[in-house]
């Protein structure tokens, strides 16, 4: 990291601390949108991450004379969305927000459906707790105002939340599938002709599988609902003036020059809710079985290798064998990842994506996570440790009776400031 940025960090670092004390989080059994703020911006020091990665430069014309432009290209996390998995919407974990919002959710995906969805039930009430099923959902964290205040502005507080639509969901037949062929021609034929041999045969005559997809996104289209959250709003609007404060100190602490890439998400969006997208996260409608990440050992896991991984990203739906809770967790929201910052995936989900703000990105970002629920980090990792010879295990001591957990899931972007037609960066 550069001296430009370290002096600006450690400051803003011990100051968004200091601030965001005034918060005070829910007890340790629910986290609340206080908490979700509070823990957030104590993980800042930790998880942002800043770096200058080079510079941009642009051409600018006025009249009949050019110039070239430049503008410092950075690279940061941002705390894009929540991500929770749950048994029972009455139980979520994020307490205020979360459980209305699933509850919801459910009504709408009841109708979708045409039966009534029931709680997703977990395999910690059972003898046998290797196959896990869960719900979850990804909320856009109120703490993505942050980068927004950073560039100067203030985004404005939604009272209403809409359900996710078929946007991207309409693109997966000329989209997607194109690339889910591409992909069988990278796995060997023995293995396409004997571990993969339905999904070939789905890919080759995808007729009936398309006709049922057609049928539902009828039935999502039909269902129109809006989510009051004013009373939840309120609660942040209180604490505004503590955001105003730190909005004013990142920008007096880097004199105007330290820049910030606004996230792909904004405050409490409803990105991805499992029971609006029940015919896919249930498997009712097979979809994800055509991707050879479905059927081919080692290809997506959540880890490296066959054997040292807590489990598969694909298929992308609710169940999963796996018999620590909180792993189980961890693989299902890694699942919800890989699904949120794509488009045409076979899912039911408004995509992450930075709007045009007057910056130029670039790709290449990872991705990683903190726990919120039960147990609140103030530091990030990533999913799938190799723990395989450790006398512990990754979530050890930090269950959940409900079997409920929440994940900030911190966003790397990389951008520039735009200052005229885009030419080339270095590096």
């Amino acid at each position: 990291m550069s001296r430009f940025a370290l002096k600006p960090l450690a400051a803003i670092a011990a100051a968004t601390s200091a601030v965001f004390m005034a918060l005070t989080p829910a007890p340790a059994q629910a986290v609340t949108t206080s908490g979700v703020l509070t823990y957030t911006a104590a993980a800042l020091p930790s998880c942002l991450a800043y770096r200058v990665e080079g510079i941009c430069f642009f051409l600018r014309c006025k009249l009949l004379v050019c110039w070239i432009e430049t503008s410092i290209k950075i690279s940061h996390y941002v705390p894009d969305v929540v991500v929770s998995t749950y048994n029972d919407p009455l139980r979520h974990p994020w307490t205020d927000l979360g459980a209305p919002v699933a509850t919801a959710v459910g009504a709408a995906g009841s109708t979708i459906m045409g039966r009534l969805l029931d709680s997703s039930a977990g395999g910690l009430d059972t003898t046998s707790a290797m196959t896990n099923y869960k719900s979850a959902d990804a909320i856009g964290n109120p703490a993505t105002m942050l980068a927004s205040m950073a560039t100067g502005g203030m985004p404005s507080m939604p009272t209403t939340l809409p359900i996710p639509g078929t946007t991207e969901l309409a693109k997966f037949t000329n989209q997607e599938l194109p690339n889910i062929g591409r992909q069988w021609t990278q796995v060997p034929q023995e293995v396409m002709n004997t571990v993969a041999s339905d999904s070939k045969k789905m890919l080759e005559a995808p007729g009936q599988l398309l006709a049922g997809l057609q049928t539902i996104m009828k039935s999502i289209d039909g269902v129109r609902q809006v989510i009051e959250i004013a009373e939840v709003v309120e609660q942040v609007q209180g604490g505004m003036e503590a955001f105003e404060k730190v909005g004013s100190m990142l920008s007096d602490l880097s004199g105007g020059s330290m820049l910030f890439c606004p996230g792909g998400s904004s405050p409490f969006y409803l990105h991805y809710q499992s029971e609006l997208d029940a015919p896919f996260w249930r498997g009712v409608l097979p979809l994800e079985m055509l991707y050879p990440q479905s059927w081919v050992p080692g290809l997506g896991e959540v880890g490296s290798g066959y054997t040292q991984t807590w489990g598969p990203t694909y298929p992308r739906t609710g169940e999963l064998i796996q018999s620590h809770p909180v792993k189980t967790s961890a693989v299902l929201s890694e699942r919800v990842a890989s699904i949120l910052y794509k488009s045409a995936q076979p899912h039911v989900y408004t995509k992450v994506e930075p709007s045009d703000n007057g910056q130029v990105y670039f790709g290449g970002g990872g991705h990683m996570w903190q726990m919120l629920h039960p147990s609140p980090a103030t530091n990030c990792l990533t999913f799938g440790t190799n723990d395989s010879l450790s006398l512990t295990t990754f979530g050890d001591g930090k269950t959940d009776p409900a079997d409920g957990y929440s994940w900030n899931l911190w966003k790397r972007y990389i951008c520039c400031q735009r200052r005229g037609a885009f030419l080339f960066s270095i590096p």
